[in-house]
C-alpha cells in the first residue's frame, strides 16, 4: 500500500520566486475589486472632485460683487435728486439745477464738463460754472454771475444787461441804474449793441443821473426834458459835445418861449428841432 508523501516547499531562490508570484496575484485581485466598485452598468463613474477653500471664497466674492453692482445700479440713493448751489444771487437754485441736466441722473453717469457747458448755454447770466459730485449722489454747483449794469424793458418782460452786452431775464428793475424802454438792439452774436452801452456809460460819467430812457431804432437814446419835449441824443461816443450843444439850444428855446416836440442833437454840428413833427 503506497504511503503518502509530504510536499516539500522549494527552498532557497525557488522559494522566494513563489512568494513574489503570490504577491503579484494578490495585488491584481485588489485592483480589480477596487475598479469594480467604481462601475455602474458597465460605465465608469468619475470620482467626486474635492472642493478647495480658495474656490469657495472666490465664488462668494463674485456673488458679493454682483450683488453690490446691482445695489449701486438700482438703489435710489445713487440718483441725483437735488444739488447745492453756491454763488447764485439773481437766479434761483431750481433754475440752476434744471439747466444743469443732472436731475434724476445716476451718479456714475454724471459728466461734470457737460453739465457746466449746459449751464453756460442755458443761463446767459452765468459767467462761470463748476460742477463737482461724489458718492452716493451729492453734487455742488458753483456759479459766478455776470454783474448787471442796467435794466431793459422790452414791453412784455424785463432784462438785465451786463457790461459785455449779455441780456438775461429779470424780475425787477435795478435800483439807481438806467432803465431803457424799447426794442433790444443786438448784434450778430446776440449781444446788446456796444454803441448803445457806450453812450449810456458816457452819460453816467458826465454826471447825468440814471433814470428812464427810451431807445428808438434809427435815432438811439431819447431823454425827456422837464420842459416838456424829447431830446434825441443818438448813441456811441461824443455825448459830451452833444450835451453842450443841447444846453445852448435849450437856452435859446426857453428864451424865446418855443416849445418843440423834440430836439435832435445826434449831429452836434447841425442840431434841429420841430414844433410839428413827432420825430
Amino acid at each position: 500500500m503506497p504511503t503518502g508523501r509530504a510536499m516539500r516547499l522549494p527552498t532557497g531562490p525557488r522559494r522566494d520566486e513563489v512568494r513574489m508570484a503570490r504577491r503579484r496575484r494578490r495585488g491584481r485581485r485588489q485592483q480589480f475589486e477596487q475598479s469594480v466598485s467604481l462601475a455602474l452598468g458597465g460605465r465608469r463613474v468619475a470620482e467626486p472632485v474635492p472642493l478647495r477653500p480658495a474656490w469657495v471664497l472666490g465664488g462668494l466674492g463674485v456673488a458679493a460683487l454682483l450683488g453690490l453692482a446691482l445695489w449701486v445700479a438700482l438703489s435710489p440713493r445713487f440718483y441725483v435728486t437735488g444739488v447745492q448751489v453756491v454763488g447764485a444771487n439773481h437766479i434761483s437754485e431750481a433754475a440752476v439745477f434744471a439747466a444743469s441736466g443732472l436731475a434724476h441722473l445716476h451718479i456714475l453717469w454724471v459728466n461734470a464738463e457737460e453739465a457746466e457747458a449746459r449751464l453756460l448755454a442755458q443761463l446767459p447770466s452765468v459767467e462761470r460754472a463748476e460742477v463737482s459730485c461724489h458718492l452716493p449722489a451729492a453734487c455742488t454747483i458753483e456759479v459766478v454771475e455776470r454783474v448787471p449794469i442796467l435794466t431793459w424793458d422790452i414791453g412784455e418782460r424785463l432784462l438785465w444787461v451786463d457790461a459785455a452786452g449779455g441780456a438775461f431775464p429779470a424780475d425787477h428793475p435795478l435800483e439807481g441804474r438806467w432803465l431803457i424802454g424799447g426794442p433790444l438792439p443786438t448784434d450778430e452774436r446776440g449781444l446788446v449793441d456796444r454803441e448803445v452801452l457806450l453812450g449810456l456809460a458816457e452819460l453816467t460819467r458826465l454826471g447825468v443821473r440814471p433814470g428812464r430812457v427810451v431807445y428808438r431804432p434809427g435815432r438811439g437814446l431819447v431823454l425827456d426834458d422837464p420842459a416838456g419835449w424829447r431830446v434825441i441824443l443818438g448813441q456811441g461816443a461824443g455825448m459830451e459835445r452833444r450835451l453842450q450843444v443841447y444846453a445852448a439850444v435849450r437856452a435859446h428855446l426857453l428864451a424865446r418861449g418855443i416849445h418843440p416836440r423834440f430836439v435832435d442833437v445826434r449831429f452836434p454840428e447841425a442840431p434841429y428841432y420841430s414844433e410839428v413833427n413827432e420825430w
